[in-house]
């Protein structure tokens, strides 16, 4: 069957629903009447006492995408102002409401004064208890990354994309820990010391890599992102397989683990000139038919070869 039509006269049957519902204290079941006569016709009224209603029911982000469909009706008055504020303010929308707050406040118009300030009074116990969430989260997330050694790969790579939400004191204070474990995976480690390098860190740090300890200082280097030799071999294979895309694609997952495997010292064995034989070296090792006619120094293939088995024996160890 088709979807039911709701006529216009309709609209006052739900409205009388409505009213029976709200004497009766059934505001829940209030709001599935106001919902069908708000699809019928989006009255302002209908919207402020839906909101309003929504508000009461701890429905906040129902409540704050309806008011935002009458924002400007809200914002001509004093008292409609008042019910929008505290639905920005249940949805954590700090900024909007602030905004809202201290323009009311700081105006000789305002009629509201109490309101007003008691909604600020909520405002700024809605941002002590962000901060409390914010630290907390935080903590947790310091103290997984110092446990990433008891974790397996999948877990580990989970863990470490919350290392973006924290700030750079934190990351400086973990990363000691997780650059020279041997039971994080080069791959974490290699994520985090890029964005230390994106942060612009200036700091010293001893780096394992592959079963070295080498110093390193996040702040002379650039993040992955930025990298002109992973630019430099994403350009020449563009170049060799811009027209062969299934080969492109499992090409540029090899390309893209051996370069992160090597991160941060990857030029000790890409050299700038060699980028194009480290591309031909893992398109021949993928599909050897290829690439025939480009033929590589037989010296630089066995030195490619020698640090791909010796890439793909490190990952092996966190399988």
């Amino acid at each position: 069957m088709g979807e039911q039509i709701e006529f216009p006269k309709n609209f006052n049957m739900y409205m009388a629903q409505v009213m029976s519902c709200l004497r009766e204290g059934n505001v829940e079941k209030a709001v599935i009447q106001m919902k069908k006569a708000y699809a019928i016709k989006d009255a302002e009224s209908l919207n402020i006492l839906l909101v309003s209603s929504l508000l009461q029911m701890g429905h906040y982000q129902e409540a704050l995408e309806l008011a935002n469909e009458k924002n400007y009706f809200y914002e001509s008055d004093e008292k409609r102002l008042l019910i929008y504020v505290e639905v920005l303010i249940e949805n954590n929308q700090i900024l909007q409401a602030e905004k809202y707050i201290k323009d009311s406040l700081s105006s000789s118009a305002i009629k509201h004064k109490d309101s007003w300030s008691r909604l600020e009074e909520k405002l700024d116990q809605s941002k002590r208890q962000q901060e409390e969430n914010k630290r907390k989260a935080e903590e947790k997330t310091v103290k997984e990354l110092y446990s990433l050694a008891s974790l397996n790969t999948l877990e580990q790579f989970s863990k470490i994309e919350d290392i973006y939400t924290l700030p750079n004191d934190k990351l400086e204070k973990v990363a000691p820990h997780v650059f020279v474990n041997p039971y994080v995976h080069p791959l974490v480690r290699a994520t985090l010391f890029s964005l230390l390098a994106e942060r612009g860190i200036d700091r010293q740090y001893n780096y394992l890599w592959f079963e070295e300890t080498e110093e390193i200082n996040p702040g002379d280097t650039t993040s992955i992102e930025d990298n002109p030799t992973v630019k430099e071999l994403m350009n020449v294979m563009n170049d060799k397989l811009m027209q062969n895309p299934s080969l492109y694609q499992i090409v540029k997952n090899e390309i893209d683990t051996l370069f992160l495997m090597l991160y941060p010292f990857e030029e000790k064995v890409i050299k700038r000139d060699g980028v194009e034989e480290w591309v031909n070296s893992v398109i021949q090792a993928i599909e050897p038919d290829f690439l025939t006619e480009e033929k590589i120094d037989d010296k630089k293939r066995k030195n490619i070869s020698r640090w791909i088995k010796k890439i793909h024996s490190e990952l092996l160890r966190f399988e």
